[in-house]
């Protein structure tokens, strides 16, 4: 019989490591708050109008996250559809009918071609990359 006082049943959770996390937001132009040095736009942080961000943790390799709806169409937030549906549940299932997605560098940069000049070619480009 197990010895009340014995540490071996207790639970003990790793500690986790301090990491060199950078994220960095991008937005429509015109909602941005800055221009990165590649003059796209750009927020500080998370708000309703970022619909693409990269995530730069430590020595691994940049993930690219674009938002994506149900039926895997990137969002237009100047489209006639889509615009002001970017926080809106599904009725029924409470799930977001905006989430982001990791898609490859070619297709977030053309995703940011496309916020950066409004120019609709650039996301048809980026949505048929994505097939």
């Amino acid at each position: 019989m197990a010895n009340i006082n014995d540490n071996t049943f207790i639970f003990h959770p790793k500690q986790e490591t301090p990491t060199d996390k950078i994220v960095a937001y991008y937005t429509p132009i015109g909602e941005h708050e800055f221009l990165d040095n590649q003059n796209r736009p750009c927020a500080k942080t998370e708000n309703e109008f970022v619909v693409a961000k990269t995530i730069k943790n430590g020595s691994r390799p940049t993930k690219f996250f674009v938002k994506v709806g149900p039926h895997g169409k990137l969002y237009n937030p100047i489209g006639l559809f889509s615009e002001g549906k970017n926080n809106k549940f599904l009725a029924k299932i409470g799930k977001k009918e905006w989430e982001f997605k990791e898609v490859n560098q070619q297709i977030f940069d053309l995703y940011l071609s496309f916020l950066s000049t409004k120019n609709i070619a650039w996301l048809n480009n980026a949505e048929r990359e994505m097939m």
